[in-house]
């Protein structure tokens, strides 16, 4: 039985600085975040995303960051270039200063959620009556 393709607009964020931008004629498949990447707080912020609890441009900033490394500095740093007219600022000082609350908050989010999976995979009942 051939698997069943929708089309979805969805928004996302780029996982890794330097990929040539998504392209609507090209199929992609989705996949659980665990399975691309388990570096913390990028899930957590992808959920902040889908709830409409963060913007694009801010997510995108603070995705980056939390799974790149890149540096607030060298968000701050990047540069949209134009054929004609000045290099405009690629994300707004409003824009990072949101995606670095965002990134926090995800890391937060993230060690909280570790920290409970280790203290309930690690419980280990004791016998009554010993």
């Amino acid at each position: 039985m051939p698997e069943k393709v929708q089309k979805l607009k969805i928004q996302g964020v780029c996982l890794d600085h330097g990929m040539e931008d998504p392209n609507p004629k090209i199929p992609y498949e989705l996949k659980p975040i665990a399975s691309y990447t388990t570096k913390p707080g990028v899930a957590e912020l992808c959920q902040l995303l889908g709830r409409g609890d963060i913007n694009q441009r801010s997510a995108q900033a603070a995705a980056w960051h939390l799974n790149n490394d890149m540096s607030w500095e060298e968000l701050a740093n990047k540069r949209i270039h134009h054929l004609i007219g000045p290099d405009t600022p690629y994300f707004s000082p409003q824009e990072l200063q949101v995606a670095y609350k965002a990134a926090e908050y995800a890391k937060e989010v993230a060690k909280a959620r570790e920290k409970k999976n280790e203290s309930s995979s690690s419980y280990s009942p004791v016998a009554e009556g010993n």
